[in-house]
């Protein structure tokens, strides 16, 4: 009896010819899944973490995020000069249950149908167990990964679709 021995996409020697290979023939190719792509975005930002920790270790290191755009890792004084004027009053909320605080411009909120949806940037940094501002550190980044994209909108104004991120 004669076998037909082939490689399937996994470089898996398979002596079986069907579409749907139980040993990974069909499966999809990896690196088209979201868990992939956030691995790839933990990494990224995991060494720019130990980077500007290595650069500043003595300031305090926080997220810039944009809706639609990602984000950034900078020490606090970096991000004051992106906030520049609003800085001192910008409106601070907790979200993820509790676990970031994210200040942000109100002029860059808007409100519909009792959501609050933020256009603009905003600053992330983590609340420790005493409620005490605190660098940003890997838990968070994945944190604040998770919450952008469960958060990630587009909202209508003008009949224009804008990316936006819902405020809970």
């Amino acid at each position: 009896m004669m076998m037909n021995i082939k490689k399937n996409q996994n470089n898996a020697v398979c002596s079986m010819d069907c579409k749907n290979c139980p040993h990974g023939a069909s499966q999809p190719n990896p690196m088209d899944d979201p868990m992939f792509e956030k691995s790839i975005a933990m990494l990224h930002n995991w060494v720019m973490l130990e980077a500007i920790r290595e650069d500043h270790p003595k300031e305090r290191i926080v997220m810039v995020i944009l809706p639609g755009a990602g984000g950034e890792l900078l020490t606090e004084d970096g991000s004051r000069d992106i906030f520049e004027d609003v800085y001192d009053e910008m409106e601070a909320d907790l979200v993820a249950d509790g676990e970031l605080l994210l200040h942000y411009d109100k002029s860059d909120v808007i409100e519909t149908d009792r959501t609050r949806y933020l256009l603009g940037a905003a600053e992330v940094s983590e609340i420790d167990q005493n409620g005490n501002e605190c660098s940003i550190n890997l838990f968070t980044l994945e944190r604040t990964i998770d919450y952008v994209n469960e958060n990630l909108t587009v909202v209508s104004i003008g009949g224009e679709l804008v990316p936006a991120l819902r405020l809970i």
